[in-house]
């Protein structure tokens, strides 16, 4: 027993009689085990992608092949016309395909390609999922606008069908 904590004798307990500080209690000023830092309601927070960065990233590759041919081509002692004329020729060719350029593997540093990546990813999950591109997330349990949907598609039925019947009445003119 130590200052009227634990027990006078192990004897019988099943215990060594070591205290143990009890790490659940709750001191003063402490939640109730949530953290506050933490809302699960709040959606994820993520940067917007700026096309800007990643245009600059790739015309900079550009430069860097646009250099390596110089070096190579001065060490081979070619007159500085024609590495200028060579250089400007793969300079224009490689910035008309500016776009389709990945650069090869993404590197985590580099977090815009990440979230170029990441955007695509998700774009093609929703569609695979046929997710609508104005979805909200808890929409499916309000009422009112699952029913303004519900009338907006049997709006949308009733005028195809009359479009096809129209095509439908058109056709049979045109064989009779």
């Amino acid at each position: 027993m130590y200052n009227g904590i634990g027990l006078t004798s192990a004897r019988g307990t099943g215990t060594s009689g070591h205290v143990v500080k009890n790490a659940s209690t709750l001191r003063p000023g402490q939640q109730d085990g949530t953290n506050r830092h933490y809302d699960r309601d709040r959606a994820p927070k993520s940067k917007p992608l700026d096309k800007g960065i990643l245009d600059h990233e790739r015309k900079r590759q550009v430069e860097v092949k646009c250099l390596e041919l110089q070096d190579k081509l001065e060490d081979q002692g070619l007159d500085e016309s024609e590495i200028e004329t060579r250089v400007d020729e793969l300079r224009t060719r490689l910035l008309q395909d500016l776009e389709h350029m990945s650069g090869g593997r993404i590197r985590p540093y580099e977090t815009q390609r990440v979230a170029e990546a990441k955007s695509r990813e998700n774009s093609r999950m929703a569609q695979a999922l046929r997710v609508d591109e104005d979805y909200a997330e808890g929409a499916a349990f309000d009422r009112e606008l699952q029913e303004l949907k519900r009338e907006k598609r049997m709006l949308e039925r009733e005028r195809d069908r009359e479009i096809e019947d129209e095509r439908r009445e058109e056709r049979e003119r045109e064989r009779g």
